[in-house]
């Protein structure tokens, strides 16, 4: 049966560097191993939004409820026969309130921990994918040589306007996917690096951009499951490429099945 080869980091952007503004990314992913050797994939990436005081306690809380919570479903229920529409919905509804009342409970408002949200969990015969705001989640099956993307980045007509898990109408902008096709590759990224790796005037996949990141991480050395950021994902997203094509905040993580087209 197939595992998971993981790897992400969240990098500050140069603009915030020149401000003092920390990064307001957020990321990580585990993976919860069955006893047949097969591995249940949880990633998430969350944005806080730039123009609130404290989004980086939400988008840091958001990611790490996503893969606490998630993974205690996962050893109830590896299957993720219950992981459902309503139960993803009854999830984000309890993450809205506790982010509201954290934020209070610190004397700030509820829209000062605003962020985003894209999470992925993914078994060997299930995937359900989550997002509200924008990035994107993008993957490739099986014997296919092209990417996809599961979600297209929610932007409004204006640029850098998006929708956060704290707004009061959140409901309205959740995305829920479950597919009993799941990927062997994953790439999750915050709204930072989405021109590099979206053709935004195609709706399309950039691949190139991507390709060479899977290749490094299906044959690295590094081990299999990330405990911690991946230094060669944060070296490559604080690189004179990466920042020279945007000043923002930037997340991504990636994953490949370790036994790939084989799986």
């Amino acid at each position: 049966m197939a595992s998971w080869r993981t790897g992400y980091a969240s990098a500050v952007g140069t603009s915030h560097i020149a401000t003092g503004v920390p990064c307001q990314d957020a990321s990580g992913c585990v993976v919860i191993t069955e006893p047949d050797g097969s591995g249940i994939l949880i990633a998430a990436v969350s944005d806080g939004a730039g123009s609130a005081a404290h989004s980086e306690k939400g988008s840091r809380k958001t990611v790490d409820r996503f893969l606490a919570d998630f993974g205690c479903l996962v050893v109830k229920d590896p299957s993720l026969a219950t992981l459902d529409e309503p139960a993803v919905m009854s999830w984000l509804r309890d993450l809205h309130r506790d982010l509201a009342e954290s934020a209070m409970a610190a004397g700030h408002a509820p829209s000062d921990y605003a962020c985003t949200l894209l999470g992925a969990v993914v078994g060997p015969a299930l995937a359900v994918f989550v997002q509200i705001g924008d990035g994107a989640i993008v993957f490739r099956e099986a014997g296919s040589g092209n990417y996809s993307w599961v979600f297209w980045p929610q932007n409004g007509e204006f640029a850098n306007v998006t929708n956060f898990l704290t707004q009061a109408d959140f409901e309205d902008a959740v995305q829920i996917d479950r597919t009993d096709v799941p990927p062997v590759e994953l790439a999750i990224f915050s709204d930072g690096i989405e021109r590099l790796v979206l053709d935004m005037a195609n709706r399309s996949v950039h691949a190139p951009a991507l390709t060479p990141i899977f290749q490094w991480l299906a044959t690295t050395g590094a081990p299999a499951i990330s405990n911690g950021e991946t230094p060669g994902l944060l070296a490559f997203l604080n690189s004179d490429k990466v920042n020279s094509r945007t000043d923002d905040d930037k997340s991504l993580v990636v994953a490949t099945r370790v036994s790939a087209e084989g799986a």
